[in-house]
């Protein structure tokens, strides 16, 4: 029975998140002066997205809810594939996120006569942490792979990505100023508020060693899927369309945030994989 319902949960999961990072796409073609679906104004978007937003989220707890006897976070007694690959490929965005944010640290001063270090500041620093969490993450993909490295041992590097999140949070933070005109900049919040939340709870099980995987870990990995989804999807598929005008923060971090629920998710399926070959 509970095995149908995590099913359910998840299910209600993914329809949520493709109907949010629709309406989402739908919501910039509005602002763009174009017809983007039967709704009456862009207001009427804004708060079905957020309820979009609220509806996963609980479903995301459901499934949290229902794990039980879960494995250890990490175990790299064999070669795990699916983690190796999303931690290198997690590692080379994060790498072209560090020179993507340099080059726009390069273009704002050029352009400027007067440097808002309260701006300049944080993009900074998301650009040098993003550089030690390829580092990082570079690491667990050898551990993944056994080449006679722990990424667990490399204490304080655990804490690059939490600065990297922190830093672009900080960022938004100065620019949101209400929840209706800055839409895309609060999702972006709530997507770094659960990369944090997944980070921390990466630190608590390395802390933990053999410890199971908690209901945190479950809860924020599938949540920071569900933001970077949301979030990430829509910008790229603006930029394709050469539509990145309208949005209010044209970065290469959008390609990170999806490989960083893409790597949550692999993680947390590797987890549940060992979960039920133990039981």
């Amino acid at each position: 029975m509970q095995k149908i319902k995590a099913k359910i949960s998840v299910l209600f999961i993914v329809i949520t998140a493709i109907a949010a990072c629709i309406l989402h796409l739908f919501q910039f073609f509005f602002e763009s002066g174009e017809p983007a679906a039967a709704f009456a104004g862009s207001d009427s978007i804004l708060y079905i997205i957020y309820t979009l937003v609220f509806v996963g989220s609980f479903f995301c707890a459901i499934y949290a809810f229902l794990k039980k006897d879960m494995a250890k976070t990490f175990d790299f007694g064999n070669r795990k594939s699916s983690v190796f690959l999303s931690s290198v490929l997690l590692a080379i965005t994060f790498f072209f996120d560090f020179l993507h944010q340099g080059y726009n640290c390069y273009d704002y001063v050029q352009s400027v006569s007067f440097i808002e270090y309260t701006y300049l500041v944080p993009l900074g620093a998301s650009g040098l942490f993003a550089l030690v969490s390829s580092f990082y993450f570079t690491t667990l993909a050898m551990t993944a792979r056994n080449l006679n490295y722990d990424f667990r041992n490399f204490t304080l590097l655990h804490f690059a990505p939490v600065v990297w999140a922190f830093s672009k949070l900080f960022g938004i933070m100065i620019k949101i100023v209400d929840i209706k005109a800055n839409m895309e900049l609060c999702c972006e919040f709530i997507l770094l508020c659960m990369a944090l939340y997944f980070m921390f709870s990466m630190i608590s099980a390395v802390d933990k060693k053999d410890a199971p995987a908690t209901k945190s870990f479950v809860f924020s990995s599938l949540m920071l899927m569900f933001m970077a989804f949301l979030v990430g999807v829509p910008r790229i598929i603006m930029l394709l369309l050469g539509k990145g005008d309208l949005i209010s923060s044209v970065s290469f971090s959008s390609c990170t945030y999806i490989m960083l629920g893409v790597f949550a998710l692999t993680l947390l399926c590797d987890v549940n994989k060992r979960t039920v070959k133990n039981n």
